[in-house]
């Protein structure tokens, strides 16, 4: 297995009773595209032991992997939807994309637990004011549905000069108007970047959202109390000696201006290594070499020294240069890079 990514479910179970630990509230885990492509079935089971019991996913298939393979779970799918019976027969609880999508749908809804989503500024999914919420309610109470879920996403919680705050005092508004009305067995609105500004307007939610976070990854400033669970290793499979002004790779994107001993890796950007990886070095033998050229489809060149070996393990993600510090050179981002990887490459879970 010349290249191979491990993930340590220990890691994951850690990260959950750091959440627990700092929001004090029950834990509803995003798990969509593959678990952030880290193995649905693996990671749902991971949570689970750690006490997760609720999860949250963008489609429809996504939440049917989860009911089949852990029947004891509750599961939100997030996306409008008009698989009503699969809804039914899985017992998934659906988001409500808008008042416009309950008057369509009413007559189909019955028995089906829905989640009322306010939109405080994504502009994606969600109610947009408080008299489009108060016609959800109506609808709701005339047609006999199961409302029993309140959320919303704050897009701007990682945008350090965003004005987040209002974005929290439109949920709050919205969301005080409706308990006042009604009772949400579900209240759920702190995503990972939310989830650390433990903001007291927020105190009535009895659930945290969390995605990422629980992977070990931060999409804000670094948590020291996060444990990454991904490590990705390849080999050197050729070590070729280039003179100077000599160009490596496709094009001319990368010249030699010295002698230069080059190792080649067999991954590249078809396997998921993202071509912004090359923003920082990669480790070998415990020594740090720079990605030189562009990455390629299946191969990364890097510039070494008579310490490297053809057969030698090179790391690309772990043991010090995470996903997180790619991320915050500002070349790529956390989600990018573990939704990109390949699993065509080798996978085992500790």
């Amino acid at each position: 297995m010349r290249t191979l990514v491990t993930i340590n479910r220990e890691a994951v179970r850690r990260n959950v009773a750091s959440v627990y630990d700092r929001s004090n509230k029950e834990i509803f885990a995003v798990v969509k595209n593959n678990a952030y492509n880290l193995g649905m079935r693996e990671m749902v089971e991971t949570l689970m032991d750690a006490g997760v019991r609720h999860f949250a996913v963008a489609e429809m298939y996504e939440a049917i992997e989860i009911k089949t393979n852990f029947p004891d779970s509750y599961c939100l799918a997030m996306n409008p939807v008009d698989t009503f019976d699969d809804a039914r027969k899985y017992g998934i609880a659906l988001g409500i994309a808008s008042s416009e999508w309950v008057e369509r749908h009413a007559d189909e809804l019955s028995g089906i637990e829905l989640h009322l989503k306010v939109n405080v500024g994504m502009n994606r999914f969600g109610i947009s004011s408080l008299e489009e919420a108060e016609a959800v309610l109506a609808l709701s109470v005339k047609h006999d549905l199961k409302l029993t879920g309140l959320y919303t996403h704050f897009p701007l919680a990682d945008e350090p000069e965003a004005d987040h705050d209002s974005q929290v005092d439109a949920f709050v508004t919205i969301a005080d108007a409706l308990r006042a009305r009604h009772v949400f067995d579900y209240i759920h609105s702190e995503n990972s970047a939310t989830l650390v500004k433990r903001d007291p307007r927020l105190a009535f939610c009895n659930y945290v959202r969390p995605g990422i976070f629980l992977f070990g990854y931060s999409p804000i400033e670094a948590m020291d109390w996060l444990v990454p669970s991904l490590r990705m290793t390849t080999e050197v499979v050729m070590i070729r000696d280039v003179a100077p002004g000599k160009h490596v790779g496709y094009g001319t994107s990368f010249t030699t201006e010295t002698a230069t001993r080059v190792a080649m890796l067999p991954v590249g950007y078809g396997d998921g290594v993202v071509r912004a990886r090359k923003a920082l070095p990669v480790i070998i033998n415990g020594k740090t070499y720079p990605i030189i050229s562009k990455l390629f489809m299946s191969h990364t060149f890097v510039a070494v020294d008579d310490d490297v070996a053809v057969g030698d393990e090179v790391v690309l993600y772990g043991d010090g240069i995470e996903i997180d510090d790619i991320t915050r050179t500002g070349a790529a981002n956390n989600s990018e890079q573990m939704c990109a990887r390949s699993w065509r490459l080798a996978h085992r879970y500790i």
